[in-house]
């Protein structure tokens, strides 16, 4: 990894080994503790709207959803929103001006160009707060779907019919409804089930609640994430990207030994390109050195095909990072924008002691 100096606010600079174009977007102020950082909500949570207009960071210092022109990337304003946690906010697919997000037992659609909300429905039957867990991922593509929970129960709601389509006593992580809407996944089990919560299969993993995104390849919802180990009835996919097919049960390793990669490092996973279903992005920590392949590295795959390209190093330490009061912000949390012509990421750029956002432009990417 050739050394690259951190460029200044709006700057763009050139990857030296990907030739990638690296524009930073945000600059915040050092304070000493935890707090110095501006960056992606995580990386399931699409960043972008559907049409690319508009981009949210977070703030951790204020404590608030911040949003951004998506193209400029000028600062706008703090959104007046409260979800239940920092990654539970999800931009309608189709309309750009509309995000969802739960606010205690009540479904909001915020209206961002009129700064109004809108209460879709309450779920009286929650004592407490609905969420989507401590693993979410994502709403159905044609943002109709949602998985949730409360009171040791999970349940999937259809904006369109307003029904509860399913509710069943678990204590745990809600099912993460699938982009087709009709599979839905339970990531502490792995198992996969139909808009009525039955299980229909389950996926031969070790850790189904790993670092992983669901995408669709030719129709058919996918897992996508890490495997380190095989799973308990033996299934040896290992990798930093593996696929599973939701319909079918079937695995497959993009990125992993058996197709010539490394033992998978630390790394997540977003399948937010849902135009190019499909393509998923992977940001990896590795060695801080970034020495070898997939260290720091920043990856773009198409899972239908197997191809992948590195696209450009993060230069960001995660949790080996020495100078935040708390290393986990210093995760990347790579996030495509919906089109795959760009992706925005978190950084330390080197262990240092703020992180900011970047964004990196592919040639593909017209402003």
């Amino acid at each position: 990894m050739t050394e690259l100096a951190k460029p200044a606010l709006g700057e763009a600079v050139t990857d030296a080994e990907f030739g990638t174009t690296i524009r930073r977007i945000t600059a915040v102020a050092p304070d000493g503790g935890n707090a110095p950082v501006i960056k992606p909500m995580y990386s399931t949570i699409s960043a972008w709207n559907a049409d690319e207009s508009r981009l949210i960071l977070f703030s951790v210092a204020a404590g608030e959803h911040q949003l951004h022109d998506g193209k400029t990337y000028r600062l706008i304003e703090a959104l007046d929103i409260s979800p239940a946690d920092i990654e539970q906010v999800y931009w309608h697919t189709s309309d750009p001006d509309i995000l969802f997000y739960v606010d205690g037992k009540d479904l909001i659609r915020y209206h961002v160009g009129a700064r109004t909300k809108e209460v879709v429905t309450t779920f009286d039957f929650c004592s407490g707060g609905a969420s989507a867990g401590s693993d979410p991922l994502f709403m159905s593509w044609d943002s109709n779907r949602i998985g949730l929970t409360c009171d040791e129960q999970v349940f999937i709601y259809d904006i369109g019919q307003n029904t509860v389509l399913a509710r069943k006593a678990l204590d745990g992580n809600p099912a993460q409804v699938a982009p087709s809407g009709t599979l839905a996944l339970l990531s502490d089990s792995g198992g996969v089930t139909d808009p009525r919560l039955n299980v229909v299969r389950t996926l031969d993993l070790l850790e189904p609640y790993g670092h992983a995104s669901l995408s669709m390849v030719n129709g058919h919802d996918t897992w996508n994430g890490a495997v380190y180990d095989p799973g308990p009835g033996g299934n040896a996919d290992i990798g930093l990207l593996v696929t599973w097919d939701l319909a079918e049960g079937t695995s497959k390793v993009i990125i992993g030994p058996e197709t010539g990669w490394p033992y998978p490092p630390t790394g997540h996973i977003s399948g937010m390109a849902y135009k190019q279903p499909g393509w998923v992005l992977v940001s990896s920590i590795g060695d801080t050195s970034g020495a070898g392949v997939l260290d720091m590295e920043n990856l773009l795959a198409d899972t239908s095909t197997g191809k992948v390209c590195r696209i450009g190093r993060h230069r960001s330490w995660g949790k080996e990072n020495t100078k935040l009061g708390e290393p986990y912000w210093a995760e990347p949390h790579t996030v495509p924008s919906p089109s795959g012509t760009r992706a925005v990421f978190g950084s330390d750029w080197g262990n240092g002691d703020t992180v900011d956002t970047y964004v990196i432009e592919l040639p593909s990417y017209k402003p």
